[in-house]
């Protein structure tokens, strides 16, 4: 699935609200994990959440900013060690993300979750009444869903939407259900393949 998703990655910009960015400045990227950060759109997709909830979790740090900026030193120097290896360098954000999480005051600030009848994830990162969001969902002859947004709405019980600005032609709902993510779309067929759909149940994955 992490190949596919890296194949998919080149795919992702053109279904996205976001900059096509990481948080840092690519013209200056000179080590091999952040070329290959500044290369892949999903990468650079994790790159601003983690620079986000980093910069969150610093200014809520009070006494333990000496503390929290030698652990991110920890984790650059881990990302660095990856070089350019898709896997190694998605896994060192996602447990950065992980840990990150308890260090803020947001409910789960960084959660995955799995689609039931689907491959694929849903990733979700939260920073108080606005939350980032990337879909990958992969139905039948692999056909795939892609979407991620740094700016979808966090409401009332949880509940996390995203709407098209441009167009209206497009709205996601992520909705808690227990435990679980119930995801529900309207007007979305466009980042679906014939058979893949982000609709439905979702279970967490961590």
């Amino acid at each position: 699935m992490r190949f596919l998703l890296a194949v998919l990655g080149v795919l992702a910009v053109l279904a996205s609200d976001a900059r096509a960015a990481p948080s840092f400045d690519c013209a200056k990227a000179q080590s091999p994990a952040e070329k290959k950060v500044c290369a892949t759109p999903d990468l650079e997709w994790f790159d601003r959440q983690l620079a986000r909830l980093y910069r969150l979790a610093r200014y809520q740090a009070g006494d333990e900013q000496e503390a929290l900026l030698n652990e991110q030193r920890t984790f650059l120097d881990k990302r660095d060690a990856c070089w350019d290896e898709y896997d190694c360098l998605l896994n060192a954000y996602e447990t950065r993300l992980a840990e990150l999480a308890p260090r803020v005051n947001v409910h789960e600030a960084y959660a995955e979750y799995r689609p039931k009848d689907l491959g694929g994830s849903l990733w979700i990162v939260r920073f108080g009444f606005d939350a980032a969001i990337k879909f990958l969902t992969i139905g039948d002859n692999g056909h795939t869903c892609t979407f991620d947004t740094d700016s979808a709405q966090v409401g009332g019980k949880g509940v996390i939407r995203w709407k098209d600005a441009a167009s209206d032609a497009c709205r996601i709902d992520i909705i808690p259900d227990g435990d679980e993510m119930r995801v529900e779309t309207h007007g979305c067929q466009d980042y679906c393949g014939m058979r893949a759909v982000l609709d439905g149940q979702y279970s967490r994955a961590k």
